[in-house]
């Protein structure tokens, strides 16, 4: 590995807050084994005291400058978003640790970003559904008991797989309650299958469909009563109305 660092030229030309700028030379050397680089792939920062600070890339420029014999060059200029720092294995939020100004920049293999997600909870609190979408066998877990005690929302394009993720999500929660979960294991999960697309997928669970269920007619609004007894875009509608809904909205009941 070091003698591909040497061929690694690569170096930090600005630290902001939120946003680290990487200037490198010769972009063909500066991948990890055959992989290139993209916006999403994950950086090491390293200083003289064996801390590095891990980043994901979010954009990519690219400057020509003159050298000195006149000459023009291409210059490579990535921004990336700090995660925090990897030091002995161990990920820390945050890049407090890291000396300025850092030394050297190389891709994050992949143990190192295996560090960011594996101690991120503790061993019984975690829930995997998911992996990471370049490194599949890096699996990114939450923490269970907070992801299912907060509204989530799953947002998409129609196709792109809204509902077999959430079918996957409440699949793989299943199977870690029937298995070694140690917590309270009394959760009911209700399904609102509008569409129909969920009972394949839990051929266990306790369907009801339209033909079991009875809804009183009184349960009804009167704008609810309309749709169902008349008809959409018939003109004598106002007929209809005033003939069946309204002696079925005001008539009065009591009970005995």
């Amino acid at each position: 590995m070091e003698a591909d660092e040497q061929k690694v030229n690569a170096e930090v030309i600005a630290v902001y807050p939120n946003r680290v700028k990487i200037s490198v030379d010769d972009l063909t050397t500066f991948k990890l084994a055959e992989e290139s680089l993209r916006v999403g792939s994950y950086l090491k920062i390293s200083d003289n005291e064996n801390v590095s600070l891990i980043c994901i890339i979010e954009s990519f420029a690219i400057e020509v400058k003159e050298k000195p014999d006149g000459n023009f060059k291409r210059v490579y200029i990535i921004e990336a978003y700090p995660l925090g720092t990897l030091q002995g294995g161990e990920f820390k939020r945050g890049g407090d640790e890291l000396a300025i100004p850092p030394k050297k920049v190389l891709p994050a293999t992949e143990d190192e970003v295996k560090a960011i997600y594996s101690n991120a909870f503790e061993e019984d609190k975690r829930f995997c559904f998911s992996v990471l979408s370049r490194q599949r066998e890096i699996k990114v877990p939450v923490h269970g008991d907070r992801f299912f005690n907060k509204h989530i929302a799953i947002v998409g394009a129609t196709g792109s797989g809204k509902s077999h993720t959430v079918a996957t999500i409440l699949q793989e929660a299943i199977a870690a309650k029937n298995g070694d979960y140690d917590g309270l294991n009394n959760s009911h999960i209700v399904i609102f299958d509008i569409h129909s697309e969920y009972q394949s997928a839990f051929p266990d669970a306790n369907v009801l469909g339209v033909d079991d269920l009875v809804l009183p007619y009184w349960l009804l609004n009167e704008e609810e009563m309309e749709e169902i007894f008349l008809e959409s875009g018939d003109r004598n509608n106002y007929n209809q109305e005033s003939f069946k809904v309204d002696p079925i909205v005001n008539t009065k009941f009591s009970i005995i």
